[in-house]
């Protein structure tokens, strides 16, 4: 049972590397406007503003790489991949708070995880 939650914690993981690798190269699964869809979202549903919208994408697409070799490198335990990310996770979040509230970081990691969530219930979309 134990070996099967780090899957999931795995698998959740790389859709959300996945998602961003998709947003950030202007994908969608499928869809089509991934990166401006996302830009919609920020904008629509958090309320956040140009700039912020488009510091957001820059800090995503920097880490994006990052987030991408952790995942793809098949010497790495799955804990030892979790914690990576995590620290990655932990990196960004606070360059985001250079030009988000605490209130804007917790709706975007909101959103993120329903996002991976989605992804999670679709088995990982069509990648």
């Amino acid at each position: 049972m134990k070996h099967m939650k780090k899957i999931f914690v795995c698998m959740a993981i790389a859709m959300s590397v996945f998602t961003v690798s998709s947003f950030a190269q202007g994908g969608g699964g499928g869809r089509g406007g991934g990166a401006e869809r996302m830009k919609a979202v920020l904008k629509d549903s958090l309320g956040f503003n140009d700039v912020q919208i488009d510091s957001v994408m820059a800090v995503r697409q920097a880490y994006q790489p990052q987030m991408r070799d952790i995942f793809m490198d098949q010497s790495m335990s799955a804990d030892d991949k979790k914690a990576k990310l995590a620290d990655l996770n932990l990196q960004m979040r606070a360059r985001y708070k250079a030009f988000l509230s605490d209130d804007q970081i917790a709706k975007l990691e909101a959103y993120q995880q329903r996002q991976r969530e989605r992804m999670a219930n679709r088995g990982g979309g069509n990648r």
